[in-house]
């Protein structure tokens, strides 16, 4: 009898044994379960590099609007100056001068002072009228550079730096927001993804929150008696293409910032008002910042709204 029981148990541990055996193989991973999981890891690992790259281009963004406010605060206020600007009346016959003269000189002083291209900075002192022969012009010539497609960028590090408006300003910028990067000894200010930030002292074909290209309802303000009504207030444009380096036209992502060349707006017609020397950048008729490759651009005229 026990004997029969000894035999019936070894059977069960027999079954068991067996029955165990089984469960175990079905608990390990099959070669598509294996597949499946390392998808779901896969894609699991995608999100998160998607994630910590969106992260890392809005960090990018949020230094470029950091430079960008720190220019801004030197180049807005230097620029409102010249509604009460005087210009020097040194020169004979001064006396003599109209409204429209000195209207046109004033905007004149306004090139020589805040160039956005080296066309705009004399190769001497001897071209340039005595009125006009400040310190800021004088320090320019001496630091004047090469045209390039980076020339706006080093036009706005050098305004920055020897305008004299605000001596102390450089001491506010990181090395890192500093550099050359077409390796010409003129310093840019750079952008989040090291790329020059670029200016343009008029950007008439430029319409945003603070620039609305109305002159009636925005006149220009260095002409109180409107005497060239189709003057409307502007205000100096310092930019970065943004994330994807695409300012809006054909050439910005190989030469440099096509949108120097700008269509539309009142400098493009008024030719008895306009600086006679400004004849490049700002007075060329172009394409226009206006298509969805400018979406992203980083701007000091949107500061508050992005």
């Amino acid at each position: 009898m026990r004997a029969a029981v000894t035999i019936s148990v070894a059977g069960v541990a027999a079954r068991r044994g067996s029955s165990g055996g089984a469960q175990g193989g079905r608990a390990a991973f099959t070669l598509v379960e294996l597949l499946v999981s390392m998808v779901i890891l896969a894609i699991l690992a995608a999100l998160s590099l998607a994630g910590l790259a969106g992260v890392r281009q809005g960090a990018k963004a949020d230094k470029t609007r950091n430079t960008i406010r720190k220019i801004d605060a030197v180049i807005r206020p230097m620029y409102d100056s010249y509604r009460t600007r005087r210009v020097s009346t040194t020169t004979s016959g001064a006396g003599a001068r109209n409204y429209t003269q000195l209207l046109l000189d004033k905007r004149k002083l306004l090139v020589y002072e805040m160039p956005d291209q080296w066309a705009d900075v004399p190769q001497s002192l001897n071209v340039v009228p005595a009125q006009f022969q400040t310190a800021a012009v004088r320090a320019y010539v001496l630091a004047r550079g090469n045209p390039g497609p980076f020339e706006s960028a080093e036009c706005l590090y050098m305004i920055v730096e020897k305008s004299g408006f605000d001596p102390d300003a450089l001491e506010f910028f990181r090395s890192d927001e500093i550099g050359d990067v077409d390796g010409d000894t003129k310093p840019e200010f750079l952008d989040g993804w090291g790329r020059p930030i670029a200016f343009l002292r008029w950007a008439p074909g430029f319409t945003s929150p603070i620039q609305k290209a109305d002159a009636v309802n925005s006149p220009d303000p260095l002409d109180p008696a409107r005497k060239d009504p189709t003057a409307y207030a502007l205000v100096p444009l310092i930019y970065s293409a943004g994330p994807d380096g695409a300012l809006g036209t054909a050439s910005d992502d190989v030469t440099g910032y096509g949108l120097q060349t700008l269509s539309g707006g009142w400098l493009a017609n008024a030719t008895t008002l306009l600086p006679t020397l400004c004849t490049g950048a700002a007075a060329t008729v172009g394409t226009p910042l206006a298509n969805g490759e400018a979406l992203d651009n980083i701007t000091n005229h949107d500061l508050i709204k992005k």
